[in-house]
């Protein structure tokens, strides 16, 4: 009995399907484009840019006012530098001659280096000395201090003033001279340095060490070499004067030099301050002294 024919011998159409049959691709096939569904071609004609300024419609050329450049003209930005001249052998660049400070000689190297070596030791020895001697400043007290002829009243102001003072030396090794002694005279309430009552000199003294000496002046106003004393100080101590009790400012400025066997200082400035002087007077009269139960130590400044 025959086989029935396989699959694979039946011939096939190029979509795949037996022949004598249709599919559905076949019979719905879509209808061909029309001539509006067709994109509308591009123009082809060019159309003039717009103007770039001028008026509207109207065709202006931008570079038409600028000439042609030539067709074998060099653009370049700058024009070729011209060639450095040149200078011959026989005509050498001027050089300016440059001067040379000679060198020093010996003798001067040798005068400096020893005058550099004296002062460092000098300063040495100096420096050595200070240490072991060791100066101190001196001290400074007032033993008493008193008023008399204080008047206020007259044309002219007039007092005086007797200022007692004690020099002590607290070195152990250097005598010290004091060789001028300046003082001054202050109401309390003076501001100004130039505002001083009555000026005088205190005789020099020289005190040796661990020891001390006693110092006296009198200073008076009113005379011809004296400072015209200011209106308005006067005004301050008339006021003091009415409650019995004036106070007066003594300052000195003090020249002292200390020496010893073999060495001198140079001599040293020293300002004495001796503040707080509260001078009680007797009554009306123009007398009056400061009540001291102890030395009163002045301030040093160097």
């Amino acid at each position: 009995m025959p086989s029935p024919p396989e699959e694979g011998t039946q011939p096939k159409t190029d979509s795949g399907s037996v022949p004598g049959q249709t599919s559905e691709r076949d019979t719905n096939q879509p209808p061909p484009p029309t001539a509006q569904s067709q994109p509308p071609q591009a123009q082809t004609q060019t159309q003039p840019y717009p103007p770039v300024m001028g008026y509207p419609g109207y065709s202006q050329d931008p570079y038409s006012n600028y000439p042609n450049v030539p067709y074998n003209h060099q653009q370049y930005a700058y024009a070729q530098a011209p060639p450095a001249s040149y200078y011959g052998s026989s005509y050498p660049a001027q050089q300016n001659p440059v001067y040379q400070r000679p060198a020093p000689s010996g003798f001067f190297r040798g005068i400096l280096t020893g005058l550099i070596v004296l002062v460092v030791l000098l300063c040495i020895s100096t420096t050595i000395t200070w240490l072991v001697l060791r100066p101190q400043i001196p001290v400074f007290s007032v033993t008493s201090f008193s008023v008399s002829n204080f008047n206020l009243t007259g044309p002219v102001f007039s007092a005086q003033w007797t200022a007692n003072l004690t020099v002590e030396n607290p070195n152990t090794k250097l005598n010290g001279y004091f060789d001028r002694i300046q003082a001054f005279i202050y109401n309390q309430n003076a501001i100004g340095e130039d505002d001083f009552l009555a000026m005088a000199f205190f005789q020099p003294v020289s005190v040796e060490t661990k020891k001390s000496a006693s110092i006296g002046e009198t200073l008076t106003a009113g005379g011809k070499e004296q400072p015209k004393v200011p209106s308005w100080v006067g005004e301050e101590m008339k006021k003091e004067r009415d409650t019995g009790m004036v106070s007066f400012d003594l300052r000195m400025l003090v020249w002292v030099t200390f020496k010893t066997d073999g060495w001198s200082a140079r001599e040293r400035g020293l300002k004495v301050f001796c503040g707080k002087l509260k001078v009680a007077f007797e009554g009306g009269s123009g007398n009056g002294a400061v009540l001291l139960p102890k030395p009163l130590p002045c301030l040093v400044y160097v």
